[in-house]
């Protein structure tokens, strides 16, 4: 595979290119528009919106169910018991929001750290390929020409050493 940016070669898809770091997604998949992205800056940014989203929801819940019940007779155990593990989800969606948080920071700081020369830094296409000169191979003779003559050699060599 070849890097659309930069035109180096032997390149795996859905890595980074080796030589000017550009995404490379995998061309040959038919599900496009994957939820989430298809880099992984785009998954991160996905994860950490969610997370949030999330966060808000189970908090918010958690407190309608303490404001609605707290104090009063009609609640029974069971609500206190949800309204408990909406905010341990809270607590865990927000610590997944911030261990997130802590990775796009640091993808961001990886990638800027990068020392790229200035040749790599810029857009480049690929160069297209001259057309072959065939002309000197023209008059080369075949692999399979003579290959009889040949092989009788390396038979009767064989035939002398297992006598």
């Amino acid at each position: 595979m070849y890097c659309y940016k930069c035109g180096a070669r032997n390149q795996a898809a859905k890595a980074y290119c080796k030589s000017c770091g550009e995404w490379l997604p995998d061309l040959n998949t038919k599900t496009r528009n994957r939820f989430g992205g298809e880099t992984p800056q785009q998954i991160v940014s996905t994860s950490l919106i969610m997370s949030a989203i999330s966060t808000l929801a189970a908090i918010f819940s958690a407190i309608a169910l303490y404001i609605t019940y707290l104090g009063t007779n009609d609640a029974k155990w069971s609500v206190y018991v949800a309204a408990a593990f909406c905010v341990c989800i809270a607590g865990w969606q927000a610590s997944s929001f911030f261990v997130t948080l802590r990775l796009r920071q640091r993808l961001k700081h990886n990638r800027e750290s990068l020392n790229m020369p200035a040749e790599l830094s810029e857009p480049q296409r690929a160069r297209a390929l001259n057309e072959g000169d065939l002309s000197a191979f023209v008059d080369v003779t075949s692999v399979t020409e003579n290959s009889t003559d040949l092989l009788d050699h390396v038979r009767s060599r064989k035939r002398d050493t297992q006598r």
